[in-house]
């Protein structure tokens, strides 16, 4: 008998490989940039150059509009955060286009939003809305995360949120987020679901691999050790302490096709240092003293250039939504348009049925 499944268009998950809209994702995560990566996983193809700058100019408007009033607690968790805001923002409740590319416009908006909110959770709001319309959209980004303008922070910056873009239609917000299309919840309610799924235990492992990096460097810093044998000291204190070392393992990857890319990136921009060092030798050394082999995936990589950027750790998570707000508007908005109302979603069954694989263009605009 035929094993049943259902088909989706946008990204195909399969060992060290990752296609979105038939791109690799190390290839978009290399070559692109934000506006496009997300018009690209809602509508299937690269925008044009006047789409672009378009899109552009609609996420400086969203991130300069009114803010809700939000009452933020201490140590809240920046997902819980960022999803109310989310409910409670009528600028995007009401930000309804229409007519062709409409999901990708809302989408783009909303990232412009989420920009917003980080940046007064942060107290970096008035500093995001000095940055001049000019700029790359990464240059609010930046503003927004750091409270400063700086071309390579802000480079960096939006390749770890484009690397984090989707993983298909399996990882819990995505699943979160799908559910709530199905009985065709607002789009604000669905996303703010999946963004409300992305925990310490799925997405969030960055903040606490930042700190594990960090403290590998202070022990080369504080002693007379290299800092290869800085590192085995601290494997061994968390593995004594029953601690577990987040940012390693992959429930498909073996190698992360993420990883190289941003190790690549945060090298050529000068920004890598004992962080990134510690996250290309630490596999091996927990397979010398652990004896399982474990591969550093996209939360530890994102995770060791935060740490080596000097950035609170707790902003790798954030990072990750930003990102991957574009994955799951991109399946809510497949979800209402090609399937029936609350239907029994059997996640392992989807099959990716969209564009075979092919080469990113040097320029992002589409035709080029």
């Amino acid at each position: 008998m035929k094993k049943s499944t259902w088909g989706t268009l946008i990204t195909r998950v399969e060992p060290n490989n990752l296609v979105v809209r038939g791109y690799r994702l190390q290839d978009i995560t290399r070559k692109g940039d934000l506006v496009s990566a997300a018009w690209l996983i809602v509508e299937g193809e690269l925008p044009d150059e006047k789409t672009a700058g378009e899109m552009k100019d609609l996420f400086f408007k969203s991130a300069a509009a009114g803010l809700p009033e939000v009452a933020v607690l201490e140590d809240e968790d920046i997902s819980r955060i960022l999803a109310k805001y989310m409910l409670c923002d009528e600028s995007l409740y009401r930000f309804r286009p229409v007519g062709d590319n409409s999901n990708a416009r809302k989408t783009v908006y909303a990232l412009g939003r989420l920009t917003a909110y980080l940046a007064d959770t942060l107290g970096n709001l008035e500093v995001m809305k000095k940055v001049d319309p000019g700029l790359p959209v990464s240059s609010m980004v930046c503003a927004a995360v750091t409270g400063r303008q700086d071309k390579k922070a802000a480079s960096m910056i939006e390749s770890m949120i484009v690397a984090s873009i989707d993983h298909g239609v399996t990882p819990p917000s995505a699943q979160a987020t799908l559910i709530a299309a199905s009985v065709r919840a607002d789009y604000e309610v669905a996303v703010s679901h999946g963004i409300g799924a992305i925990t310490d235990v799925h997405g969030g492992a960055g903040e606490k691999a930042a700190e594990f990096f960090r403290a590998c460097s202070r022990a080369e810093a504080g002693g007379d050790m290299e800092l290869e044998d800085a590192t085995r000291k601290i494997i061994r204190s968390y593995l004594d302490e029953g601690r577990r070392i987040q940012g390693m393992g992959h429930r498909v990857h073996s190698q992360d096709p993420r990883r190289d890319a941003l190790w690549e990136k945060a090298d050529a921009l000068g920004i890598s240092s004992d962080c990134v060092a510690v996250s290309k030798m630490v596999r091996e050394l927990f397979k010398e003293i652990k004896g399982i082999d474990l591969p550093v995936n996209v939360d530890g990589v994102i995770g060791a250039i935060i740490g080596d950027m000097g950035i609170d750790p707790r902003l790798a998570k954030a990072l990750f939504v930003l990102g991957r707000v574009c994955g799951l508007s991109a399946h809510y908005f497949e979800e209402i348009i090609t399937q029936p109302r609350m239907r029994r979603i059997v996640f392992g069954q989807a099959h990716y049925e969209g564009k075979p694989e092919r080469e990113y263009p040097e320029s992002r605009a589409a035709g080029e």
